[in-house]
């Protein structure tokens, strides 16, 4: 594969080379073989005629005839006669397997234009002609993966629609089964009726938001997510969030712990982030009951303000972590274990962290699972801090 890395380093070769390795130099250098392999052929021929002359032709043999010739129009003529073609034809010989480089390169570049990404042009000559060979076969391969890109996203559309239909059918499913059951049987006293028109109604409030956060998917993606920013304290939205949360903690024997300064102001949306970290902090509670904490962990560096949300769960697979943040991703463990799980919570937080210039990453092993979110922090930010 000829990546950034190979490029440059056979650019840097170019370069500590110096204007000998470059093809320019190659081709005046070609042009100078054969003007002095010509003109020692010429002088050679011009000492070789001058010998025989001077021992074989007499006055009157034809051959006379040709030196008085040569006499008329001048040595110098006669020798640039000779000399100019066969420089010529040397100058073509010596750089006749450049002629072949650019019908490789030719060649290379029609693959290209018929989509055969296949074909390789390979050449080493340690010049522009090389890396104008590695160029061609780098967009062959971007091509490539971008064709392959292609494919894959139609893949994923059809897995979205797939998800997309379980996950609205589900709910729906029983909504309308309950319902029907309650009209189809008259009997039932008023405290079954409501127990199903309960269910029926968690489930119809489950599709709602569902289709909420589809609508909210589509927003973010064609850019309509319009963010509210203004100064607000972090920190005050974090330890309010905990108290929100604190009967999901309880339910699973958890204890919070908060590690953060007593302010930490930023300009953001905080609608948004408090939705970020209610998805972070409840992923924390389910997925992490086995341990006994859930920490939040908020620190201030030189440009940016990093939150961590770290519980003791169970470790995720690293095959997961790759996919974590996908849309309608949940994993195994996920839907084994959690099935209100929609995998929309992770794609639409770290879509939201984006949209205000930060970043969110995930780590886990045997001891602990964090998501950090990390917010960039501006000039006027950093002097209120």
């Amino acid at each position: 594969m000829v990546n950034d890395d190979g490029h440059q380093a056979a650019s840097d070769q170019l370069n500590n080379g110096g204007v000998f390795a470059s093809f320019r130099t190659k081709m005046l250098g070609a042009f100078a073989l054969s003007m002095l392999i010509s003109g020692i052929a010429t002088y050679t021929v011009y000492l070789a005629l001058r010998q025989y002359y001077r021992t074989h032709v007499y006055l009157g043999d034809p051959l006379a005839g040709v030196r008085k010739w040569i006499a008329q129009i001048g040595d110098l003529n006669v020798f640039l006669i000779l000399f100019i073609p066969l420089s010529i034809i040397i100058f073509y010989m010596i750089t006749k397997p450049y002629v072949r480089h650019f019908r490789t390169i030719s060649q290379g570049i029609h693959h290209l234009a018929n989509s055969d990404f296949s074909r390789k042009v390979e050449l080493n000559t340690n010049d522009e002609l090389q890396l104008i060979a590695q160029d061609i076969n780098r967009a062959a391969e971007k091509l490539q993966e971008a064709i392959r890109r292609g494919d894959m996203a139609e893949r994923s559309k059809d897995q979205l629609v797939m998800n997309l239909a379980h996950d609205l059918r589900t709910p729906l499913t029983s909504v309308i089964g309950y319902l029907d059951y309650i009209l189809q049987h008259d009997e039932l006293d008023q405290e079954r009726s409501k127990h199903f028109m309960t269910i029926a109604y968690t489930k119809s409030k489950r599709l709602e938001s569902l289709i909420e956060q589809l609508f909210e998917i589509t927003r973010m993606n064609y850019g309509h997510l319009s963010l509210n920013i203004q100064e607000i304290d972090l920190a005050e939205l974090l330890s309010q969030l905990v108290e929100e949360l604190y009967p999901l903690f309880e339910k699973y024997n958890l204890t919070t712990r908060l590690d953060m300064p007593a302010r930490l102001p930023v300009e953001a949306d905080g609608e948004l982030l408090a939705r970020v970290f209610e998805n972070l902090l409840s992923n924390a509670a389910r997925y992490g009951r086995d341990g006994q904490y859930v920490d939040l962990v908020a620190e201030v560096k030189e440009q940016e303000i990093a939150v961590k949300v770290i519980n003791y769960g169970a470790m995720i697979d690293e095959r997961e972590l790759q996919h974590i943040f996908d849309i309608f991703y949940q994993g195994d463990q996920a839907r084994l274990q959690h099935n209100e799980s929609t995998g929309l919570g992770l794609f639409i937080a770290k879509n939201i962290v984006e949209q205000h210039k930060g970043h969110i990453a995930v780590s886990s092993d045997v001891t602990k699972t964090s998501f950090t979110v990390t917010i960039p922090l501006k000039q006027m930010q950093q002097a209120n801090l």
